[in-house]
């Protein structure tokens, strides 16, 4: 049996004593520590406490990633604008480079948001012109068809059809052309946005003289000496708006590739992209 020291004589006492047995102190036999058990997890499906809600924030390299397609999305559109009205005024690949035109456009106006709100203004005034220049040409093409055939069975010449025809491609092509205009017209610097009015200006007036040229189309002295080429020279004159146009496109592009353009990523606010 272990004997039980007292803690105030230091007397050794037999373990069974309750008191000293040389000053009298109490005895309180000392117990055994008890084990130490490892934190035990919570319980699985305790219920947890309820979190705040706050606004989700986009991290920074996010908009900086978004900013970048977009203004890819504008580089690549323009290198297909210029290649499209390039071959636009080719003989039997103009629908060709029509198309290529259109998928660059909606390239440009896909990633428009980087280059400022008066390129945001442009690029939508240019969607909206493009949609009425088509309709009012697919509109008055239907229409200059109906006319022909009443004019057909009434006596009329077709000087006169063909007319009709110039005209509403004229008007529908000078509003078409306004597209062409405000699409990169923001990003364009004075010499750029010089080509561009140019290029229009030089388009409608070749419409203008395929107009004029038509009294001389068939019959007289002008159809004698030069015969149908006068037209086909008239229409290869189409390649120098399509060239002015393409130049105009490439200069707004360098202007991208040199990192003048678009403006530094502003900081981030709430709820809007810091464009």
């Amino acid at each position: 049996m272990s004997a039980v020291t007292c803690p105030r004589c230091g007397a050794s006492n037999a373990s069974q004593a309750r008191y000293c047995m040389t000053c009298g102190t109490a005895l309180v036999p000392t117990a055994a520590p008890a084990p130490q058990l490892p934190p035990q997890p919570a319980y699985p499906y305790a219920t947890q406490p309820v979190q705040p809600y706050y606004q989700y924030q986009y991290p920074q390299n996010y908009w900086e990633v978004a900013r970048t397609n977009k203004i890819n999305n504008t580089l690549t559109g323009l290198l297909l604008l210029v290649i499209g009205v390039l071959i636009s005024w080719i003989p039997f690949a103009g629908a060709i480079g029509g198309i290529v035109g259109f998928i660059g456009a909606i390239l440009v106006l896909v990633g428009r948001e980087p280059f400022g709100q008066d390129h945001v203004r442009n690029t939508t005034l240019a969607l909206i012109f493009f949609i009425v220049g088509i309709t009012v040409t697919i509109f008055g093409f239907f229409y200059a068809l109906v006319y022909g055939l009443s004019s057909a069975f009434g006596g009329g010449s077709s000087s006169s059809i063909v007319a009709v025809f110039s005209i509403i491609f004229i008007i529908g092509g000078a509003i078409f052309g306004l597209s062409e205009v405000l699409v990169t017209y923001s990003l364009q610097k004075s010499p750029g946005r010089t080509l561009l009015w140019t290029a229009y200006a030089i388009s409608i007036a070749l419409g203008l003289v395929n107009l004029f040229l038509l009294p001389f189309s068939s019959g007289g002295f002008w159809t004698i000496f030069f015969g149908t080429g006068v037209f086909l020279f008239t229409g290869s004159l189409a390649a120098i708006p399509a060239a002015i146009y393409g130049t105009a496109f490439y200069l707004a592009r360098e202007r991208i590739v040199r990192h003048e353009i678009p403006p530094p990523m502003t900081q981030q606010s709430t709820g809007k992209p810091p464009w």
